[in-house]
C-alpha cells in the first residue's frame, strides 16, 4: 500500500510522514523545503519527489510509477499575511493545486483522499459546525473555502471517496515559520522577552500536531469506519488568544516577561471556533502537557532554527 502525502516539509506533512512510513510505503512530495535534521528524519525511508502539485503532469505521473492507493492532500500557501500581501500565488498554489491534485486522483482511480481544509472558512463564528455556511473572508480562508466547495464538487460528481477535514490552529515543532509558537519559543529559549501584541485581540483555537496526525491516518486507514466520508470538524476546545499563548509558554521560562508592542497586522478574522456534530473524538495529549512537548522539541533541534 503507497500513500502519497503532499507538502510533506511542513508543520503537519513532516508529522504526518514520520508516523505514516512505519506502517505504509510513502511518497513525499517536496516543492519549498529548507534542509534541517528534523526534515531530513521525518522523511528518511519514504520516496521524495519534488515538484508542485500545480504540476497536473507530475502529480499524475507519481500516482501511476508508485500505484498510490491514498492520497493527504496538505499543499497550501498557509500564511494570511503571506496571502495578504501575494494573494494570487496563494489562490493558484490552494485552488488550482487542490483542481490538479484531484483529477490525478480521478483518472488514476486513487482509492481514498483526504484534503485538509481551515476553520477559517466559516468566518467570524464561535462554534461553527459542519452544518454552518462558508464565509468568504480574507484572501487565504477565501482560497480554502473554494478548496473545500471544489472538492466536495469532485466527490459529489465523481463519486469519489474523500473525507474533508476542518482542523483549528495547529502548533507543535514548527521550526521555520512565524507564527505565535514557533516566535515565542524561540526567543524564550534565547533569553529574549517574547512580543505580546497589544492590538492582536483575535480568539483561536488550538490543536497539538501529533494529535491532529494521528487522526488524520484514522480518518483513512481506520477499518470499520467507512463513514470518514465528507465534512468533519477537528475541535479540541482549547480556545486562547494570543496573550494567554504567550503567557502559557513563559510559564516553562521562569524569570522571563513579555514584552508589549504594537504591530500591523493586516485583516483577518478576530474570533474562530469550531465544534462537531459528526465526530466523537478528543485529543490524546492535554494542552499544557503538549506545549511543553513543544518546547523540549524545539530544544532538541535548535541547531536547525538558529542557523535558518
Amino acid at each position: 500500500m503507497t500513500v502519497l502525502v503532499t507538502g510533506s516539509t511542513g508543520l503537519i506533512g513532516s508529522h504526518l510522514v514520520n508516523k505514516l512510513k512505519h506502517g505504509h510505503r510513502v511518497v513525499s512530495l517536496l516543492h519549498d523545503e529548507t534542509p534541517s535534521k528534523w526534515i531530513n528524519e521525518a522523511l528518511e525511508g519514504t520516496v521524495k519527489v519534488r515538484g508542485d502539485v500545480r504540476d497536473f503532469g507530475l502529480v499524475k505521473r507519481v500516482i501511476n510509477q508508485y500505484d498510490v492507493s491514498e492520497v493527504f492532500h496538505l499543499a497550501a500557501r498557509a500564511s494570511v499575511k503571506q496571502a495578504h500581501k501575494d494573494p494570487v500565488n496563494v489562490y493558484e498554489t490552494n485552488v488550482m493545486g487542490t483542481i490538479s491534485l484531484l483529477e490525478a486522483c480521478r483518472e488514476q482511480e486513487v482509492k481514498k483522499v483526504l484534503v485538509l481544509i481551515t476553520d477559517k472558512v466559516y468566518g467570524e463564528k464561535i462554534n461553527a459546525t459542519e452544518d454552518d455556511p462558508l464565509q468568504p473572508s480574507e484572501p487565504y480562508a477565501t482560497s480554502k473555502m473554494a478548496q473545500r466547495l471544489i472538492t466536495e464538487s469532485y466527490a459529489y460528481t465523481y463519486a469519489m471517496d474523500i473525507v474533508i477535514p476542518h482542523s483549528c490552529n495547529v502548533f507543535g515543532l514548527d521550526l521555520f515559520s512565524n507564527r505565535i509558537f514557533p516566535n515565542t519559543i524561540k526567543a524564550c529559549i534565547m533569553g529574549e522577552q517574547p512580543a505580546i501584541l497589544v492590538n492582536d485581540k483575535s480568539v483561536r483555537e488550538y490543536i497539538y500536531v501529533e494529535d491532529l496526525v494521528d487522526l488524520l491516518e484514522l480518518m483513512v486507514f481506520k477499518e470499520g469506519f467507512p463513514k470518514y466520508r465528507g465534512v468533519y470538524n477537528i475541535s479540541t476546545g482549547w480556545v486562547y488568544d494570543n496573550e494567554q499563548i504567550v503567557l502559557k509558554v513563559l510559564q516553562h521560562f521562569p524569570g522571563l516577561k513579555p514584552k508589549y508592542v504594537d504591530t500591523f497586522l493586516p485583516k483577518q478574522i478576530q474570533r474562530q471556533t469550531m465544534k462537531s456534530v459528526k465526530l466523537d473524538w478528543k485529543p490524546r495529549w492535554g494542552f499544557d502537557e503538549a506545549v511543553g512537548e513543544t518546547i523540549k522539541r524545539f530544544k532538541e533541534y535548535e541547531s536547525d532554527w538558529r542557523k535558518a
